[in-house]
């Protein structure tokens, strides 16, 4: 039986959400930043890693901020501004003093930049509110101030009639705290989050990306996700449903339908040869050719017809880790320029 994969939780679906829908997130959460930006120019994630240095921590461990975003601003001046987010998706009393340390040493690693740092609140707590950090001692004072949103101040009914895709990121939030503990109805609201996004008109790669996001914040048990993906296959039956197959059971089936072909192309090898290594290599080659044409089916599912020229560099490949490590991939990545490096290396290095 294959075993439940980990909790990935919360802070793991929010970090992917905000990096495939950036632009959305800020237009939703915070309107008057996303009018700032001049979005015509690229924006750039940057390496998150940041020394903590709050009391015990310091040289001892590394923590890591969630965002942090290069981006250019429509004010007329020829500058780079950083946008740093975090999501806190429980009540910290040392949480406004990590967003100012978080604030130095961004401001610090990258050679005094703008920085704008920005809190999602994302807790079940609507009385926790913090906005600043503020310390004073013998006329040196320290106030450090930043925007908030909360996420329980969303109207769910605004949310289910919004056309921006990031307010399905933040109703499946809050119907996911709503539920916490109580899985019959978690799964009923995964049901129910699912079925809107074959409803609201979005692009196929918009839905992939939103049912990852959905499948990350809503774990059930292996059971209640099987039942889940039987309603999913009934929608891709009944309509032009862009996922064509959940991605992880696109992976296996092909992997099963690897070891098939395999089986039978060694089979014929060793009648042919004689020899019992001919059915091995057989075997381990239809492995590969299987995996090989399911990252392709992925990747063509969420990239469209770009990717179709990927699937003869990655028949190249003849090492089965890799070519696991490049389906996990496939299913993670925020663009396609990404999964191409990453398949380029792999090539160079076999």
């Amino acid at each position: 039986m294959r075993k439940r994969r980990p909790r990935r939780g919360f802070d793991e679906a929010w970090k992917y959400a905000v990096r495939v829908f950036f632009p959305e997130c800020l237009k939703l959460l915070f309107p008057s930043v996303y009018a700032q930006i001049d979005w015509t120019r690229p924006v750039e994630f940057l390496n998150a890693d940041l020394y903590r240095l709050a009391p015990g921590a310091r040289g001892k461990r590394r923590q890591t901020a969630d965002i942090v975003v290069k981006v250019y601003f429509l004010d007329g001046r020829e500058r780079i501004v950083l946008i740093h987010i975090e999501i806190q998706a429980q009540p910290d009393p040392n949480f406004p003093l990590r967003m100012f340390v978080y604030y130095y040493h961004i401001f610090d690693d990258y050679g005094y930049l703008e920085v704008v740092s920005l809190a999602v609140l994302a807790d079940n707590d609507p009385n926790w509110r913090p906005g600043a950090f503020q310390r004073a001692t013998a006329g040196c004072r320290v106030v450090f101030e930043f925007p908030t949103v909360k996420l329980l101040d969303f109207d769910e009914a605004e949310l289910e009639h919004s056309e921006n895709p990031f307010a399905l990121v933040v109703l499946a939030h809050l119907r996911a705290l709503k539920a916490r503990g109580k899985p019959e109805l978690v799964m009923r609201e995964k049901i129910a989050l699912i079925r809107a996004l074959s409803d609201r008109g979005y692009t196929p790669e918009q839905v992939i990306h939103l049912y990852k996001v959905v499948d990350f914040m809503m774990t059930l048990t292996p059971e209640q996700e099987q039942l889940v993906k039987q309603v999913v296959r009934k929608f891709e039956e009944e309509s032009e449903w862009p996922l064509t197959s959940l991605e992880e059971m696109a992976i296996e089936e092909g992997a099963r339908k690897g070891i098939q072909q395999g089986i039978q192309q060694g089979i014929q090898q060793g009648i042919q040869q004689g020899i019992q290594q001919g059915i091995q290599q057989g075997i381990q080659q239809g492995i590969q050719q299987g995996i090989a044409e399911t990252i392709a089916r992925i990747l063509q599912a969420r990239f469209g017809e770009a990717a179709q020229r990927l699937e003869a560099q990655l028949k190249q490949i003849d090492s089965t880790p890799t070519l696991q490590d490049l389906s996990v991939l496939a299913v993670k990545v925020a663009t396609l320029e990404e999964f191409v490096q990453a398949l380029e290396s792999a090539i160079a290095n076999s």
